[in-house]
């Protein structure tokens, strides 16, 4: 008797797909319960390949690295679309993006697609050990110069979770993670770490005005800072931190270009196009740091910290709380 009731209170992975899915029907204007059963997707499949390319916005990046072919690629996404009864994506020859149904739908893909992995290792039999499968988003640079202290006690406690790391820009690290496109996000910290996430601090970095030779800048005295090029992060911690410095001065720089990697912000300074700012770690490690002068500028600009973060409401699961606990001593 004992056992049925734990049978019938087990954890049901196609309830909690339908869950959300529902709510996800309601959300676009309430269709009947019944229709929606019917007519809402179950393949989570599909849900990752259209959360890749909600990302990607990119037809061949995502079937390339999905290992799908383009046909079936747009089936996936045309079958998504005519189950949910409104388009996903804008799209033409050139461009594609995301509809405003589109960016619902990709907040409910990475609710779905935690929730069952959560469901899945749960039911997994835990004498076999940790498995699953544990994401995460960083840089080039820090997955060089960080990720083996993070991983490595994890890895070597729990080497059967297969580690999906993906790389990209610095300032897209924590929406990465609060859109629950992946499960560990290390970034940048700001002052204030959103409360629904958690944050541990691994590094400190200073971010650093450098230059090329080329440029003629013997000091930060010989700058004149509203004439000298200047090559910024687009958006992120970096560039609120530079424009806090050039407004304390009450100096409008004049912007040569605004890039979205510390890496093309490294190339184009290399080329003498102006001078940049990127954080000591990202340079030290970079090929062209013997090509390059730092500038010892005053006020400094305030360092970074890089932090692992996580999202709260996700340390119930089995994996995370593993991977939390593994970086306590980092």
């Amino acid at each position: 008797m004992q056992r049925r009731v734990v049978a019938r209170n087990r954890p049901c992975v196609k309830c909690i797909v339908w869950d959300t899915a529902l709510r996800l029907a309601q959300c676009w204007g309430g269709r009947e319960t019944a229709r929606a059963r019917e007519e809402i997707p179950m393949d989570t499949e599909g849900l990752r390949l259209f959360a890749h390319l909600a990302r990607s916005l990119h037809f061949g990046r995502t079937s390339r690295e999905c290992h799908i072919s383009p046909s079936a690629l747009s089936r996936s996404i045309q079958r998504l679309e005519q189950e949910a009864g409104v388009p996903l994506f804008q799209r033409d020859s050139r461009h594609v993006e995301l509809t405003p149904a589109g960016e619902r739908m990709l907040l409910f893909a990475g609710e779905t697609l935690t929730r069952w992995e959560q469901a899945v290792t749960g039911m997994r039999d835990s004498s076999a050990g940790l498995q699953g499968t544990l994401s995460l988003f960083c840089t080039v640079t820090a997955a060089h110069s960080l990720l083996p202290a993070v991983l490595g006690s994890f890895r070597q406690r729990h080497p059967d979770v297969t580690i999906r790391l993906e790389t990209g820009y610095a300032a897209d690290a924590l929406q990465r993670l609060q859109r629950s496109e992946v499960d560990v996000s290390v970034a940048a910290l700001p002052d204030r770490v959103p409360s629904a996430l958690l944050s541990r601090v691994i590094a400190h970095t200073p971010l650093s005005f450098i230059a090329h030779p080329s440029l003629g800048i013997a000091s930060a005295r010989t700058i004149d800072w509203s004439s000298v090029p200047m090559i910024l992060p687009e958006h992120g911690i970096g560039r609120d931190s530079v424009t806090r410095w050039f407004r304390q001065k009450r100096i409008v720089p004049r912007v040569y270009s605004e890039v979205s990697g510390h890496e093309a912000i490294l190339s184009l300074v290399t080329l003498g196009c102006g001078v940049g700012v990127v954080p000591e770690l990202v340079l030290e490690k970079s090929p062209l740091r013997s090509e390059l002068q730092v500038i010892d500028v005053r006020p400094r600009l305030p360092p970074f910290h890089v932090g692992v973060c996580i999202k709260r409401s996700t340390l119930k699961m089995p994996l995370i709380a593993a991977f939390w606990d593994s970086i306590s001593d980092v």
